[in-house]
C-alpha cells in the first residue's frame, strides 16, 4: 500500500469518526475537506492532524446580519447562520450572543456620534468575549449591523483580517439587497448570498 493510499484511508477513518464529533458532523467534514484540498501531497499523519486543527480554528461559529433600527422590524436579524450547533439549546445561545451584541453596537454608535464628526470606521472590533467565543461587530452608515462569532481559541486571524472579512460580507450583502426580487426589510434567503458567506468565512 502506497503512502498516498494510507493518507486517504486515514482521512476516511477520521471522517467516519467525525459522525460523533462534538461540534457536528457537517462542521467536521468541512474542515477535513479543506485541510485535505490544501495539502493533497502531505503524507505525515501527525502533520495532517495539525492541518485539520488549523482549519477548524479559522472557521466562524456564527454570522449574522441585523436590520437597521429605523425599520419597522427594528433590530431583527435579516440573516443568521450557525456553523457549530449541536442542539437547539446551543443554537439559542448563539442567538442570545447576537442580540447581546446589538446593544453593544448601538452603544458604540451613539458614543461615536457624540464624540466625532469625522467619517467613522465601520469596523467596531471586538464587542465582547466569553470563555469559548469572541464576538466582533461592524455597522454600515445606514446602520445595518454585521456580527461574527469566532472561537476564543482562534489566534490565526488578526484584526485586519477580520476587518477584511466584514468588508467582504458588506459587499455580498449589498449585492443581495440590490436584487430586484428582494423586498427591503425581509430576511435574506438568497442562495447566492448564503454561498458567498460560506466562502468568505472559509466554510467551503
Amino acid at each position: 500500500m502506497s503512502q498516498r493510499t494510507k493518507v486517504i484511508n486515514l482521512y476516511k477513518t477520521l471522517l467516519y469518526m467525525g459522525r460523533d464529533y462534538p461540534t457536528g458532523y457537517q462542521y467536521f467534514r468541512t474542515k477535513l475537506k479543506r485541510a485535505f484540498d490544501k495539502n493533497k501531497t502531505e503524507t505525515d499523519p501527525e502533520k495532517i492532524n495539525k492541518m485539520i486543527s488549523h482549519e477548524s480554528h479559522k472557521m466562524a461559529a456564527c454570522v449574522a446580519v441585523i436590520g437597521k433600527d429605523a425599520s419597522i422590524h427594528g433590530n431583527s436579524p435579516k440573516f443568521i447562520k450557525i456553523y457549530q450547533c449541536t442542539d437547539e439549546a446551543a443554537g439559542l445561545q448563539f442567538h442570545y450572543k447576537v442580540h447581546t451584541s446589538i446593544d453593544i453596537i448601538e452603544e458604540k454608535l451613539n458614543v461615536g456620534n457624540k464624540t466625532t464628526v469625522d467619517i467613522r470606521d465601520l469596523y467596531l472590533g471586538l464587542l465582547f468575549a466569553t470563555e469559548e467565543y469572541k464576538i466582533y461587530g461592524y455597522a454600515t452608515n445606514t446602520k445595518i449591523k454585521f456580527v461574527i462569532v469566532l472561537q476564543s481559541s482562534n489566534v490565526s486571524l488578526r484584526d485586519n483580517e477580520i476587518k477584511m472579512i466584514f468588508k467582504k460580507l458588506h459587499a455580498a450583502y449589498s449585492n443581495a439587497v440590490c436584487n430586484p426580487f428582494y423586498i427591503p426589510g425581509d430576511e435574506i434567503k438568497s442562495k447566492s448570498f448564503d454561498t458567498s458567506v460560506l466562502e468568505i468565512m472559509g466554510v467551503i
